[in-house]
């Protein structure tokens, strides 16, 4: 059993790990082409173009980067439900709301401020990714995150409900 204190560090890791996984089979859906391909053009992020030349190597470093940012992700929303009782008790919505905010806050902050590729805003694009961050990204890091820390006290300063 896991003690209380360590449980939001797993509950994080878990939660962005199974996220990330998920985010990227729903980007595989929507984009097409290879995993490889698609990790690649996360590290491009960091490499430009170069990482579509890096092979085997530049694919884990797509990985990594994505798997950090999924973790970091379920991390503020554990931080969430901790401080406020609200994100457990709405973990459907309140994880929702983290899958459009993950979307908002990478195409529009993250990827235009990195060597990647602009995103596609084309309507039918920004609706599929918009589902897709919400159902499989959002949604499971706030369904995780509330299970495991259920008998978690919340923080003193929230009022009970």
């Amino acid at each position: 059993m896991t003690t209380a204190p360590a449980r939001p560090i797993f509950a994080s890791l878990g939660a962005g790990l199974f996220a990330g996984t998920t985010n990227l089979i729903a980007a595989a859906a929507i984009f097409g082409g290879t995993l490889t391909h698609g990790l690649q053009l996360i590290a491009s992020g960091l490499l430009g173009e170069w990482a579509f030349k890096g092979g085997a190597p530049t694919a884990v470093l797509g990985a990594s980067l994505h798997d950090g940012i999924s973790i970091t992700a379920a991390g503020l929303y554990c931080a969430l439900v901790l401080r406020r009782n609200w994100w457990r008790e709405h973990w459907l919505l309140g994880g929702a709301l983290l899958g459009i905010v993950s979307y908002v806050v990478m195409n529009l902050i993250v990827v235009p401020l990195s060597n990647a590729p602009n995103p596609d805003f084309s309507p039918v694009i920004v609706a599929k990714e918009l589902v897709a961050h919400t159902v499989m990204f959002g949604i499971p890091i706030a369904g995780i995150i509330t299970a495991v820390l259920r008998s978690v006290p919340q923080a003193a300063h929230d009022s009970p409900s």
